[in-house]
């Protein structure tokens, strides 16, 4: 197998565990909500979206 092509996998299966993490146990517990924070997160990168969702204010629980 090409390593490009494993490298793409590896980078992918990371990208998008990264994304459901932010959302998932950052996202939900903050006025953006977890729909946005996926959207962010997979429109920009992860790293640009934890910043965009640390931004946005905590729920009151």
């Amino acid at each position: 197998m090409n390593a490009g092509i494993v490298i793409s996998i590896v980078f992918g299966v990371v990208y998008f565990i990264l994304t459901h993490f932010i959302a998932e146990y950052i996202g939900k517990n903050r006025t953006i909500g977890y729909g946005r924070s996926v959207f962010w997160c997979i429109l920009l990168t992860p790293v640009i979206g934890i910043f965009i969702v640390l931004m946005s204010r905590k729920t009151k629980e």
